[in-house]
């Protein structure tokens, strides 16, 4: 059971490492764009669809941070219930 969850949590690093590398790619093209004051239309283009992919990063961490919560929250019920039982075990 503890090494399921030691595998999610790699997974959930290595996405999040991920993410962080494309955030930081977006923040210095972004910063690119600004400096150069009057665009193209094709770095105009791209600047929107940047901006777009980090909406949808945002959405991703969110999702990635209720999965934590919900994890979290699951792994607290099992100790709960392991205490009651052990509880149980003793009064016996």
């Amino acid at each position: 059971m503890y090494s399921d969850r030691m595998d999610y949590v790699e997974v959930l690093r290595d996405k999040i490492s991920r993410l962080r590398l494309e955030i930081a790619e977006s923040h210095n093209l972004n910063e690119q764009y600004r400096r150069q004051g009057k665009n193209e239309p094709d770095a105009e283009v791209a600047f929107r669809q940047r901006v777009e992919r980090l909406q949808a990063i945002q959405r991703e961490l969110a999702q990635i941070a209720d999965f934590g919560r919900k994890v979290q929250s699951v792994e607290e019920m099992r100790k709960q219930h392991r205490s009651r039982l052990r509880l149980i075990k003793k009064a016996s």
